[in-house]
């Protein structure tokens, strides 16, 4: 039997009376066959052995492999899903953007032919373990080809494009968390991949909660919190808001709001709207200054425009909360919709640089509108004939502008 077919046919650790002897015994294998030991916590799920360890990032560059499916074959012949450069761009410009403060998560590799793993003897469910890889050893994505494609670079029309590794020189001094199964069978793998998927969507709501990197998130958060009828009665985790839901507006909600207020657009794409945050609240001053121009709008509202001024002092919970659902059911400005109207105008009105003048507006906006669903001014825009309303950009811009001829701005 060759060393290779040796080597081939290992798919068990190595046990040794001791862990001071496993160890031992992968630094020697090391030394006289030039590998190298990485330690790892070796177990089992199921019937396979897994390792969990971490990889400098140069290493990761040097022998982890993918092996994307590409356009118009069958993606049952490769390892992996078609690579989508779009998706790996925009990992490594976050990683860029926040070299010294990002976070990835652990990718799932396979390999092949079971590198020599040396554990101590013993019944427990995880043991530490000691790894020997050879030169020779590969190691291939199963879950996270576009995070290894984001450090060390992807397709970019005829050429490739760098990854962050290429960007960053202090990104050689990092790791990456990875677990390793040991999986000969590529349909075996596939399943893995798929299994690995089996993830449930951040509901947006509580993505604005978490996602404080993001300009418009952050000043989101002071709103809210500065706002007197905001605040305690944002849902900031759920996806939908209940029928019968004391909140008033789920945080997305009024994320739409502050979209609209900043770039009159409350369905701009993500990566489109965070460019322009950057661009125009990139700056804590700025922020403070777009803080405090919604502000003016939210508390005029709040204080003038119905039903907005009657919850205001309604408690957050109990049974006089209970009218919350009933209002919400009979004006727009508790829904989406309404907040969207309310920020492309507040967007509109904003732009006069008089603050007396923009108060006026605002109070205008709060006394002379009806707000009530069955109003005249939201028939044949954003109110269908069966009483539905609508959230598309379409009769946005038609109620939009018929409040706007209303209030002569």
């Amino acid at each position: 039997m060759t060393e290779g077919q040796m080597f081939s046919t290992v798919t068990k650790p190595v046990e040794h009376d001791t862990s001071d002897a496993a160890q031992r015994a992968a630094l020697e294998e090391a030394a006289s066959s030039g590998g190298r030991v990485f330690p790892c916590i070796a177990f089992y799920q199921g019937d396979r052995l897994m390792l969990s360890t971490s990889f400098p990032l140069p290493y990761v560059e040097r022998h982890v492999r993918s092996n994307p499916a590409t356009k118009g074959t069958s993606p049952r012949e490769s390892t992996n899903r078609p690579l989508i450069p779009e998706h790996a761009r925009s990992i490594k410009d976050y990683i860029v953007a926040n070299s010294r403060n990002y976070i990835l998560p652990p990718v799932t590799l396979n390999v092949r032919v079971l590198p020599s793993v040396h554990v101590q003897a013993s019944n427990a469910p995880t043991r530490a373990a000691w790894m020997v890889v050879h030169d020779s050893t590969v190691f291939y994505v199963t879950d996270g080809q576009h995070r290894i494609a984001a450090l060390t670079g992807y397709p970019a029309g005829r050429g490739t494009a760098s990854g962050a590794l290429d960007e960053v020189e202090s990104l050689s001094h990092n790791g990456l968390a990875v677990l390793i199964v040991y999986e000969r069978d590529i349909s075996r793998t596939h399943q893995d991949f798929a299994d690995a998927a089996q993830t449930k969507p951040i509901p947006a709501s509580l993505l604005a909660v978490y996602n404080t990197r993001e300009p418009v998130n952050r000043v989101l958060a002071e709103i809210v919190d500065r706002s007197a009828l905001l605040k305690g009665r944002i849902d900031e985790t759920s996806k939908t808001l209940p029928k019968m839901s004391q909140h008033i507006f789920l945080l997305n909600q009024v994320r739409g709001m502050v979209k609209e207020l900043l770039v009159s657009d409350y369905a701009m794409a993500e990566d489109s709207l965070s460019r322009h945050a950057k661009q125009l609240i990139g700056t804590t001053e700025q922020q403070d200054e777009f803080i405090r121009r919604a502000m003016e709008l939210i508390d005029t509202l709040t204080e003038h425009m119905e039903p907005w001024n009657a919850i205001v002092g309604l408690p957050h919970s109990g049974g006089v909360a209970n009218r919350i659902p009933d209002l919400r059911a009979a004006y727009v400005n508790l829904t989406a919709t309404g907040l969207n109207i309310i920020g492309r105008l507040g967007y509109e009105i904003g732009k006069d640089p008089s603050e007396s003048a923009r108060h006026d507006r605002y109070l205008d906006l709060a006394k002379k509108i009806d707000w009530k669903r069955d109003a005249p001014i939201w028939r044949h825009n954003i109110i269908s004939d069966g009483g539905k309303i609508s959230t598309q950009r379409a009769p946005v811009a038609a109620a939009v502008a018929a409040v706007r001829q209303q209030l002569a701005l």
